[in-house]
């Protein structure tokens, strides 16, 4: 029999390490080439056909509700209380239902569907009652761990960064936030998690200890590569997944038939359609949803939003937004285009 599956999207945390002036803007909503950093993580999950994606939100709700309401229901954490208090807020929902409930964090713009699925798929192949998705890293700082069973090596609690002793700090593999957890079970623990902690929050993590010590089947996939769960806490890291996605986006690109002259200065949306034989030269940018037909020439140095482009068109220093061009057109140097007479439809 099918189990039904549920994404809860945890986007409620403030983010203060981003050190806006707008005491309103929410961490998940700052753009990666264009796309806030909650819609990626959105992406990633879409090809799981959920029954239902939610996503809580918090500080600066309402900009995070902006970017995702079109896509995914919205609940709120008007307190917040830590991640137990947001899964507690983010379940309520689907509190009765059965299956498994897909829990994502907002800030890790890199995931991708494969690594979703993977976790999954061992949730479902080894009949677990939660499953985590964990990953060994060098410098674990910052992280909780995964604490192992000796000498059965099963896991049985993950612990948070600072619930850590000294010889816990010592371990690598960590926690990437991301679990599988059946509902009804879910449902259960969720009441029992506790403040009793360092930082008098909920921590959903503790969900684990506590499947393990009444005997639930407790398991982690172990990821290899630890970019896809990169998560986003200032503004140096957010350049650094910028990059990262920027070299994915470019390299599938080239891969498909677009000729991309320099890769580290072209900036391409990862949801821009380009035709084969396009040619982007230096210093462009292409956004929002753009679709370039096949045999253009587009740079050096030009900058398109919501375009739409047909085929063997030149576009050289140019800035275009929301508009459409034809095909056999040549467009700049120097030309600033918005709306009118080739208006995109929205």
């Amino acid at each position: 029999m099918k189990r039904e599956k549920y994404v809860v999207v945890l986007a409620a945390g403030k983010g203060q390490r981003m050190e806006s002036l707008n005491e309103d803007y929410s961490k998940v909503a700052y753009p990666i080439l264009g796309k806030p950093l909650v819609n990626y993580v959105l992406e990633a999950a879409k090809p799981l056909k959920a029954k239902e994606t939610i996503v809580v939100v918090g500080f600066g709700g309402k900009m995070t509700e902006k970017c995702v309401s079109r896509v995914a229901k919205v609940v709120w954490q008007k307190k917040v209380q830590g991640t137990g208090d947001a899964l507690i807020k983010g379940t309520a929902p689907i509190k009765k239902v059965k299956g498994d409930v897909i829990v994502l964090c907002g800030d890790t713009p890199l995931l991708t569907t494969e690594t979703i699925e993977c976790v999954y798929k061992k949730h479902v192949k080894n009949e677990n009652k939660i499953t985590i998705c964990s990953t060994v890293l060098a410098n674990p700082t910052g992280y909780g761990r995964v604490i192992r069973e000796r000498p059965s090596y099963r896991v049985k609690e993950v612990r948070p960064y600072a619930e850590l002793n000294e010889e816990e700090k010592e371990i690598t593999e960590v926690n990437s936030g991301i679990y599988v957890i059946d509902n009804e079970l879910l449902q259960k623990y969720l009441p029992k998690l506790s403040k009793d902690n360092a930082k008098n929050e909920y921590y959903l993590s503790d969900l684990v200890g506590m499947f393990f010590n009444d005997g639930h089947k407790v398991d982690a996939y172990v990821l290899e590569d630890a970019e896809d769960i990169y998560n986003i806490n200032d503004r140096i890291q957010l350049a650094y997944a910028s990059k990262v996605m920027r070299k994915r986006v470019n390299h599938r690109l080239m891969l498909s038939g677009v000729s991309i002259e320099d890769p580290d200065s072209t900036f391409i949306s990862p949801d821009v359609e380009i035709g084969k034989d396009t040619v982007i030269l230096p210093n462009t940018t292409i956004l929002r949803n753009s679709v370039i037909g096949p045999k253009n020439v587009i740079g050096p140095s030009v900058t398109l939003e919501h375009v739409l482009v047909g085929e063997d068109n030149v576009i050289s220093y140019s800035v275009i937004t929301d508009y459409k061009i034809g095909d056999h057109e040549i467009i700049g140097p120097y030309v600033q285009l918005k709306g009118g007479r080739y208006n995109v439809d929205n």
